[in-house]
């Protein structure tokens, strides 16, 4: 009796086989649509996003911008320059265009977020109106829960009574923040997120000169794992760390003798590695972790512009698309690695010789936010 329907077991097998087919086939079908709509969302449309102005009506200089890889999460800052002066730092959750001021923290001068926008590291001195220079005091300041609460990550052990005044301080932290990167007079870094530090001294392996004055860092590039850094200023100098930051080599002075190195971009996995050299008006390029360069462009330069002093570079995740800007207005991009620039069309920027933009790009490059800050004295 249990042997009298084989077909009927026949059958269930085909029907079973039919619908296994015919889910693999939805599948496919639905993971294509998938992937379809991912390639047509890399050719999303172009968003250039200007700050001055859309911060807060009343503040009009911006000094630092950093977002999270989807450019979602956007943190910007602005300067104050008298008792009455107010200046915040500021976040947006939708893409920059709306934004809240999240703490009174001042004078924070750069920006550094994770890719989820979670963990914010900022470089700030204390007071730079109230306080005499020789009380001023540089500090790195860390948030890990979007800029919600701070706490001291670092407090300089010396008082910055030569401090720059435009010393950008650059600081580049890692995917995960647990690798951090700071530069004021001297280059620092950690490896358990921000809760000690490391000073290196880079002795120059052709005259002896090691940098340990004021003068004022141009930049520094991390990968996302934090194990390759790239770090220049302007005295020709260019060192790298393949280690996490343990260890920095020290480059000859080649290809940037007499040059002022004045900013380094990376990309995602630190292959690929530029260095702007507004001396002599070139792009230098590394394919291999920036061991070796070579020349890929010349600077472009703006016939109404009186100077060329690019101050910030920014890559896409690939480091095929390339922003740079100069100290004086213009914007440049490429989208063939730095072979080749066009200006971007700027409006609502104040003249070329009193403003310079801070740049900041999501993973894609689909998206640069940009500010400028007008120049002032101190007292």
């Amino acid at each position: 009796m249990p042997y009298s329907k084989p077909c009927n077991m026949k059958f269930i097998i085909i029907i079973y086989i039919v619908i296994v087919c015919l889910c693999s086939c939805l599948t496919l079908t639905l993971a294509e649509n998938l992937r379809k709509n991912a390639d047509e969302s890399t050719d999303s449309e172009f968003k250039l996003i200007l700050l001055n102005g859309v911060l807060d009506s009343e503040i009009t200089d911006v000094n630092a911008v950093a977002m999270s890889s989807t450019g979602k999460i956007v943190y910007a800052s602005s300067y104050v320059y008298g008792t009455s002066d107010k200046s915040y730092l500021y976040k947006s959750a939708d893409y920059g265009k709306t934004w809240q001021a999240i703490t009174d923290v001042i004078n924070v001068y750069n920006i550094a977020t994770t890719p989820s926008g979670r963990i914010v590291y900022v470089t700030q001195v204390n007071d730079l109106v109230n306080l005499p220079a020789i009380d001023r005091r540089l500090l790195v300041l860390k948030s890990t829960d979007f800029g919600e609460t701070w706490s001291i990550s670092l407090q300089s052990g010396y008082t910055v009574a030569e401090l720059n005044n435009y010393n950008p301080f650059p600081i580049v932290i890692s995917s995960s923040g647990q690798h951090v990167y700071f530069s004021s007079s001297v280059l620092l870094t950690s490896n358990d997120y921000g809760e000690s530090y490391i000073k290196h001294q880079l002795l120059r392996s052709d005259d002896n000169y090691y940098y340990d004055g004021y003068a004022s860092p141009s930049g520094i590039a991390v990968s996302r794992t934090g194990r390759y850094a790239y770090y220049v200023n302007e005295h020709d100098f260019y060192a790298r760390s393949t280690n996490y930051g343990s260890k920095f080599e020290l480059f000859p002075r080649t290809f940037l003798q007499r040059s002022y190195a004045s900013a380094v971009g990376c990309s995602e996995s630190g292959k690929i590695v530029y260095i702007v050299d507004s001396s002599h008006g070139f792009i230098h390029k590394s394919n291999n972790f920036g061991y070796t360069f070579t020349k890929v462009s010349q600077i472009p330069t703006n016939p109404n512009t009186q100077y060329t002093s690019f101050n910030s570079i920014v890559t896409s995740k690939n480091g095929d698309i390339v922003y740079i800007s100069n100290y004086y207005g213009p914007i440049y991009k490429s989208t063939d690695s730095a072979s080749t620039f066009e200006e971007l069309p700027l409006t609502n920027v104040p003249d070329n010789d009193k403003a310079y933009s801070v740049l900041s790009t999501n993973y894609k490059g689909d998206t640069l936010i940009f500010g400028y800050f007008q120049y002032r004295e101190y007292n």
